[in-house]
């Protein structure tokens, strides 16, 4: 995992040649002893004063001493193949990649006429989905799915998801959910005329995890067939520990009339 530290710079105190991943710092640093798989972005050069910029990684460094571990030319950055000379400045601070972290991942304008809507989840520790989504049939639910084969097949077996539900109409709350069910479930009774369909913010949390179950949250303002206004918020976990790469949205019954969803992920570290 990327590491952070605050006014972490200085010099180095030896030449750092294009082969060595040894740094020398000159004194100690004040880093907290990283091992794998933190590490810690360190740019040398920062200004171009000497042979030009180079993201390096400090991937192993004990607190208190004064060289450590790196890995060269990172984050797009070329090892410069000429020394970078003692004294040479390095900095520890933000790079591209820290600003980068949470990126638009895919979009779809519109996908009327769809029977469902796959989205790649591949290589994300954190995907949300914002969206909406009006029905072509009335009176459906909206479910999900998930995959672990790059969508070549969706996870629905009796007992791989649970889900949980709660929503409002401002006088009366409703709460359903299932403890083993073959897709989870986010609103049901959703209606297809003017003004009608289900507008969400959902977050996948861990797919890119295999020691975890992917959690799957997700807020919702609706209309109902009957033209009622709900609002409400739905938990549903997969039962089996994967790494899962594609989430399903699809409706009960019918495909999607209309709707527009963007994507935006933080990629595992």
């Amino acid at each position: 995992m990327r590491q952070r530290e605050d006014f972490k710079e200085g010099t180095l105190g030896a030449d750092l040649l294009t082969t060595v991943t040894t740094i020398d710092f000159g004194s100690d640093p004040g880093f907290a002893t990283i091992a794998a798989p933190d590490y810690a972005a360190i740019i040398i050069d920062p200004e171009g004063a000497g042979n030009g910029p180079e993201i390096v990684y400090l991937t192993a460094f004990t607190a208190t001493q004064t060289t450590g571990t790196i890995t060269r030319g990172e984050e797009g950055t070329s090892d410069p193949g000429v020394t970078h000379a003692s004294g040479t400045a390095w900095r520890h601070g933000p790079t591209i990649e820290d600003f980068d972290r949470f990126v638009w991942a895919w979009d779809s304008d519109d996908p009327s006429g769809a029977a469902q809507v796959d989205i790649d989840l591949a290589g994300f520790e954190v995907v949300q989905i914002t969206g909406w989504l009006k029905p072509a049939t009335d009176n459906v639910t909206l479910f999900v799915r998930l995959s672990n084969n790059g969508g070549a097949s969706f996870r629905s077996g009796g007992s791989d998801y649970v889900w949980i539900n709660r929503n409002s109409n401002n006088i009366t709350t409703y709460t359903a959910g299932d403890l083993a069910d073959s897709e989870g479930e986010i609103v049901g009774t959703i209606g297809n005329a003017a003004g009608e369909g289900v507008s969400f913010d959902m977050q996948v949390i861990g797919p890119a995890s295999a020691g975890r179950k992917t959690v799957i949250i997700t807020k919702f303002m609706m209309q109902n067939l009957s033209g009622a206004y709900f609002f409400g918020h739905d938990g549903i976990i997969c039962t089996t520990e994967e790494v899962n790469d594609y989430i399903r949205l699809f409706f009960s019954s019918g495909n999607i009339a209309s709707g527009r969803i963007a994507v935006y992920g933080y990629p595992s570290p």
